[in-house]
């Protein structure tokens, strides 16, 4: 009889203008830890462009993945990405039935203010963003990543925090064993391990 391997399944939305460097730092430790990462884009155009001019090629649409299970289903960042991220009641929708179901939720830099917060998805939930952004939440947390296990939600401040919000993402989906090997690939400075 041999074992079934499950692959953990994550999700990253891109939008109009999100943040680039939030986006593929995600997508490229997420993919060395073993996690099946799908790139989708919040529109039917799988062609997005995001804040600094980077085009990134989509794997999927919404609406391709929008009745799909994931294990974590991750927002970037980026002020215009955010508002697109926020003004979509089909992603808003797809966040909740995602959160109903037990699974994570992971948003770094403008997007827990104006996308989970704005919402008030997550009334209780502790959560950190961009550091302008305090002011928008109700239970802020000064972390450069922060997960409250209680509610799932997984937190990061900004584009030099990405290293952090992925490996906190491989941390709570594989454990810190994979995460550490994860890790030692990056060479990051002597004593870092936000994660």
């Amino acid at each position: 009889m041999t074992k079934q391997i499950i692959t953990k399944q994550a999700v990253v939305f891109l939008s109009e203008g999100c943040e680039e460097t939030e986006a593929v730092t995600t997508i490229d430790l997420l993919t060395r830890a073993g996690i099946m990462v799908t790139i989708a884009s919040i529109n039917e155009d799988r062609e997005v462009h995001c804040s600094r001019g980077v085009t990134i090629l989509a794997q999927k649409t919404f609406s391709q993945v929008k009745d799909n299970d994931f294990d974590v289903v991750i927002l970037p960042g980026g002020v215009k990405g955010a508002e697109n991220f926020r003004d979509s009641p089909a992603l808003i929708e797809k966040l909740k039935q995602t959160h109903q179901k037990g699974h994570i939720i992971a948003a770094i830099c403008a997007t827990p203010a104006m996308v989970l917060q704005y919402h008030n998805l997550f009334p209780n939930a502790y959560m950190t963003g961009y550091p302008s952004t305090r002011e928008a939440f109700t239970h802020w947390c000064p972390e450069r990543v922060h997960f409250d296990q209680e509610y799932k939600i997984l937190t990061s401040q900004g584009p030099a925090t990405s290293l952090d919000f992925a490996l906190k993402i491989i941390t709570v989906l594989m454990g810190d064993c994979v995460a550490e090997k994860v890790a030692e690939q990056l060479i990051l400075p002597e004593g870092i391990v936000n994660h």
